[in-house]
């Protein structure tokens, strides 16, 4: 668990993915991809629609 203070707002963040580097998250995210994980798939796939949302 990593907790974050961003103004008034406290932000929990409640994955193992938190607590990694960068180059342990890099190496995290293109193993997962290349094992098709659905879930993060299926993130990438929300967060690309959001921000196709904010250009249009």
């Amino acid at each position: 668990m990593k907790k974050i203070q961003k103004g008034n707002t406290t932000i929990v963040i409640h994955s193992h993915l938190a607590d990694l580097d960068k180059e342990e998250q890099k190496s995290w995210f293109t193993t997962e991809w290349a094992n098709n994980n659905k879930v993060l798939k299926a993130i990438v796939e929300a967060a690309v629609a959001c921000e196709i949302e904010e250009d249009e």
